[in-house]
């Protein structure tokens, strides 16, 4: 996930409707923003059009193969290769064993909150996880938010547009770095499902 930090569990959490006075005042950018999707204290984000997935899952699947047998290794220090799909009217099947780089619908953006991006309870409860370990979006990150969508259980069908995860914000104490100074995933680079980037950190 794109634009992610640690490090504010306990803070203050902004309720349903002090999001929605901080998006009208331009703190918080949500597009599109509706306000059918506030909570009480969270936004919920639908699922967008596009599914990323490594060649290496894209061959596994192809061969109706176990994950044991992949193929290939996915290697931190290596920008690996996959294909990008468009989730159609029959939606996508997420199969257990394998990470789907997915995205929100949504563009968001605040420089001065972090927000968190959660699953929502729905999803849980059919076994689908809608992050690993990135669940941080840092202050000044801008772009859709890229989700690591698997599941725990059977194979289970999803839908662009559904409503997928939702996203708290919380206050910061000190002062803010804006994520654009040092992030990876900014630019053209936030938008739609991005793969890792962790080969950068190597040089």
């Amino acid at each position: 996930m794109p634009g992610r930090a640690g490090g504010c569990e306990g803070g203050v959490i902004l309720t349903g409707r002090a999001i929605e006075a901080r998006v009208r005042s331009g703190e918080i950018k949500i597009e599109p923003f509706r306000a059918e999707q506030l909570n009480p204290a969270s936004y919920d984000l639908r699922l967008g059009l596009n599914v990323w997935v490594y060649d290496a899952v894209v061959r596994v699947a192809r061969h109706n193969m176990p994950p044991k047998h992949l193929p290939r290794v996915l290697d931190a220090r290596e920008e690996n290769p996959g294909t990008t799909t468009t989730i159609g009217s029959r939606g996508v099947i997420v199969n257990p064993g394998y990470v789907y780089l997915m995205h929100t619908e949504e563009v968001v953006c605040s420089e001065n909150l972090v927000s968190v991006v959660d699953g929502k309870s729905s999803i849980g409860r059919l076994g689908v996880t809608v992050h690993v370990t990135a669940g941080y979006i840092d202050p000044g990150f801008k772009g859709q938010i890229t989700l690591e969508v698997a599941t725990l259980g059977q194979p289970v069908r999803l839908y662009a547009g559904m409503l997928i995860a939702q996203l708290r914000f919380h206050e910061l104490i000190g002062e803010v770095t804006s994520y654009q100074e040092r992030g990876n995933y900014t630019g053209e680079a936030s938008m739609g499902p991005v793969p890792s980037k962790s080969w950068r950190q190597f040089g």
